[in-house]
């Protein structure tokens, strides 16, 4: 609370200085009033990184506006992606994490890219696209969502997509600030402070969000076979400011965004619920230094950017409880560390002829890490694995130790061009990226052991044709590949019980998927959209059961779907309806304990149903939304008759339903109630892989929104 008062004290400095700084964005356009026609046609960037209509770009987007993140009430980019077609929810222990089109992702939800204003944001040290609730939404004014890969432009991570988080301008603004505080069960406060202003050099905005919960707490058993309860607390804090140049200065922007959270590990680390309280922190910094051509009508443009990033980790992890796998005392193991990473871009294009893009440029990830501030344990995690003499903790080594002081440096040049419209129909998009990832290491568990060292490259390219039969009808063949190289969590994690790592035996992970897509418009007042694909998913990397949790190429998938999405829009009423179907073709099991379930699909729902409605009028605004996740199977590894009895043959589907409403007064404020799950479903997320339980969803939860704007 002391950083909350502290910002709000700096707001309360910014709103007094109204004669010299602040001064009044232009109006913001109000969604109700442009036709389905003219929301279809926002540009967006992230498909092809110059601006092109949805129907005109030469991938599978969505465009979410601030809008509809206002009026559903949406609080993280996670939620926002469970309501688009392709994605399911899932968990995996603490974490509330994204599954797409077949795939299971896991606790380091590492196959999404993430960016705020085109800036890569993944997590340096585990490779994760923090788009659950600790990034909040508050600076956002659209949301770019690709499905499928996106490696070609971006790179690493982008395997299952890209979510591309828009923020907004001062100019965006209708008022000079925002305060927003939404309160209800479990002890839930979310806090938002959003102001903006600017003079003749400058313009900024700046944002602060507060989240704190209980969580969503419950008994359920453990590996110890007895049931144990479930704390899910966890708060966070989100500091954003941005800074744009005008006149002499037009083209630049700086921004900082400074992050931290804890959180209680539920379910616990690996298989048992802590037995006595963790403390468990994390943070980060990022800045980024960015100039773009300003003007968008010249026919070369430039970018040219740095990020710089730290991460830091304070964990007190309780593993094991007193008296179990013969550790009287229970394991616990102490880490303090940080790591570092700067990124580079340097981008070119140029518009050609009848409107063809030329586009190329070159991104490097330079990563370092300096050893641990504190890494102990009351166990010999760099030796025996035995309780130390009198439970005393001991140093146990560097968290990092294949890597130890060496730089992990990656290099991806990429170039595409997009052709003008053949025969007034037909545009091609032909691209391709290299990247090339080296680096050194060390056997930690050999002294003075001789440097090591290994490479990934790959070429991933990208091919779409997109064809405008009409106005109203357009179609779209897409075929690309993604390529994903393991992170440091997963190539040098060394003493320690966390996790595991053999960098010479990882191999990195790659996606290769086609599709076909119509964009139809059926009515002036109804858009449909359809997708079906076929995905080969080589090689994903999980934390192995059979060898010790060691990081290991666990399986490869092959699965085909498809996807349904209609949207439609009348006056002041608008909605969303989508259906997503998913089938698994066949498999390749690497790691032993996991089954063969070649023609079947696991892990994963076969089938997701959204649906949204909203209707706004001139004072008072209500949305509902709906969502069904099908039945979930298990593979035959994940049963035997006392987890069977426990938790059933497979996952039963289940249904939500949400709504938000809200009455505005006056200009200035705007009052609210959201609630979720309305009618308390106890649906269930599976823990796959042999173990007695399952994640239990969030049930009804009730909070008051207040806003108000000045």
């Amino acid at each position: 609370m002391k950083t909350l008062l502290r910002f709000s004290q700096t707001i309360l400095v910014l709103l007094s200085c109204t004669n010299v700084f602040c001064q009044k964005g232009s109006d913001t356009t109000d969604f109700y009033l442009l036709s389905l026609q003219e929301l279809m046609n926002i540009p967006i960037t992230t498909a092809s990184k110059f601006e092109q209509s949805i129907k005109d770009a030469p991938s599978t987007t969505s465009l979410i506006t601030r809008d509809q993140i206002l009026k559903y009430g949406w609080l993280s980019g996670n939620e926002v992606l469970y309501r688009l077609p392709g994605f399911s929810m899932s968990q995996d222990y603490d974490r509330q994490t994204v599954s797409s089109r077949g795939i299971y992702e896991g606790w380091n939800n590492n196959h999404m890219l993430m960016l705020i204003d085109g800036v890569p944001m993944n997590d340096n040290m585990y490779g994760t696209a923090f788009s659950w609730e600790i990034t909040p939404l508050v600076f956002t004014k659209s949301l770019e969502v690709i499905r499928g890969p996106g490696s070609a432009l971006y790179g690493t991570n982008a395997t299952n997509g890209v979510i591309s988080y828009n923020t907004l301008s001062a100019k965006d603004l209708t008022k000079k600030a925002e305060v927003r505080y939404r309160f209800g069960s479990r002890a839930t406060q979310v806090f938002d402070l959003l102001v903006g202003g600017e003079n003749e050099s400058v313009s900024f905005v700046s944002a602060f969000n507060y989240y704190n919960t209980n969580g969503n707490s419950y008994n359920s058993y453990d590996a110890s076979g007895s049931t144990k309860y479930i704390n899910n607390a966890r708060s966070s804090y989100y500091f954003f400011n941005k800074i744009e140049g005008k006149g002499k200065l037009q083209g630049f922007s700086l921004q900082y965004h400074e992050q931290a959270w804890n959180f209680a590990t539920g379910h616990g680390w690996l298989f048992y619920v802590p037995d006595k309280p963790e403390n468990m922190n994390e943070n980060r910094r990022l800045i980024s230094l960015r100039y773009k051509t300003p003007n968008s009508e010249k026919k070369l443009q430039q970018e040219y950017l740095v990020r710089y990033q730290r991460h830091g980790v304070d964990w007190n992890s309780r593993l094991i409880p007193n008296n179990t796998f013969g550790y009287n005392y229970g394991l616990t193991e102490m880490l303090k560390t940080h790591t570092s990473d700067i990124f580079t871009r340097l981008q070119l294009s140029y518009s050609l002829a009848k409107n063809s893009v030329l586009l190329g440029g070159i991104e490097n990830s330079y990563f370092f890490y300096n050893g641990d501030d504190l890494h102990q344990s009351n166990v010999n995690l760099n030796t025996d694995f035995l309780q130390t003499t009198n439970n005393e903790f001991v140093d146990v080594g560097s968290y990092f130790g294949w890597l130890g002081s060496h730089p992990f440096n990656n290099t991806g040049m990429f170039l595409q061009y997009t052709s003008p419209r053949l025969f007034d129909k037909l545009s091609v998009t032909a691209g391709g990226r290299f990247d090339y990832l080296s680096f050194k290491f060390n056997d930690p568990t050999v002294a003075n052991a001789p440097d090591e060292s290994k490479s990934y490259s790959r070429l991933t390219p990208r091919l779409s044709f997109v064809y405008t039969a009409s106005e109203k009808l357009t179609f779209k063949l897409m075929g690309g590949q993604a390529f994903r190289t393991p992170s440091p969590s997963e190539l040098f994690g060394s003493n320690t019980y966390l996790l595991a790592s053999n960098p010479r035996s990882l191999n990195p992970e790659v996606i290769t998927t086609f599709e076909f897509a119509s964009d139809y418009t059926l009515s002036k007042n109804v858009n449909w959209r359809f997708n079906a694909f076929h995905t080969e998913f080589d090689d994903q990397i999980g934390y192995s059961v059979s060898n010790f949790n060691l990081s290991t190429n666990l399986y490869s998938l092959t699965s085909y779907g498809v996807e349904n999405e209609l949207t439609f829009k009348s006056g002041r009423f608008d909605g969303f309806f989508n259906h997503s179907y998913v089938q698994r073709e066949n498999e390749k099991i690497s790691d032993p304990t996991i089954a063969q379930s070649e023609n079947k699909l696991t892990w994963v729902p076969q089938q997701v149903v959204n649906a949204g409605l909203k209707y706004a009028f001139p004072k008072f605004n209500i949305s509902t939304q709906a969502h069904y996740q099908g039945a979930v199977a298990r593979r035959s590894s994940d049963s035997d008759i006392p987890t069977t009895a426990i938790r059933g043959s497979q996952v039963d589907g289940w249904f939500t339903i949400d709504i938000r409403a809200t009455y505005k007064p006056s200009d200035m404020i705007e009052i609210g109630i959201i609630g979720t799950n309305m009618t308390d479903q106890k649906g269930k997320l599976i823990k796959n892989n042999l173990y007695p339980f399952d994640y239990q969803i969030t049930g009804r939860t009730i909070l008051f929104d207040v806003r108000l704007m000045f």
